[in-house]
């Protein structure tokens, strides 16, 4: 799918989470700063993206991911994130402005910085994925 039909699929699904007009939501659009989502509304949407796309979401994908880069580094320190976290977060949501990954940033406050570009290229990557999987596991079956 293109980036254009996974946000126009994922609008519907915006809508009903976060009650914000389809005018508001822009892929630059912070989930909880610009269209006011809460954390249970992230897992809603989550949810819903997982039933309409038939893939699977991590909660802590994107703090996995960065973790994984940082061996035998630390993470977070205090609650804060370190500065090896915060250089790795932006390596992983490049769709996230840099200055948004601040010095101080705490590891609870990472969901407040997800935008909709976040989610929308998300979904593109699991299904890019998954076609990958089947075509493999029909290569595997031929």
């Amino acid at each position: 799918m293109t980036e254009q039909e996974v946000f126009n699929t994922l609008l519907p699904l915006l809508r009903e989470v976060t009650g914000a007009r389809a005018e508001q939501i822009r892929m630059e659009s912070g989930l909880m700063e610009d269209l006011g989502a809460e954390s249970l509304d992230l897992l809603d949407l989550s949810f819903l993206i997982e039933e309409t796309f038939g893939i699977t979401l991590e909660a802590d994908e994107f703090e996995r991911q960065a973790r994984e880069r940082i061996p035998g580094g630390v993470y977070e320190r205090d609650g804060e994130l370190t500065d090896e976290a915060l250089v790795e977060l932006k390596k992983a949501l490049p769709e996230i402005a840099p200055e948004k990954f601040r010095q101080g940033l705490k590891r609870i406050e990472v969901p407040s910085v997800l935008n909709v570009a976040v989610f929308v290229h998300m979904v593109q990557r699991k299904l890019e994925q998954r076609k990958l999987e089947q075509g493999e596991q029909e290569s595997d079956d031929a």
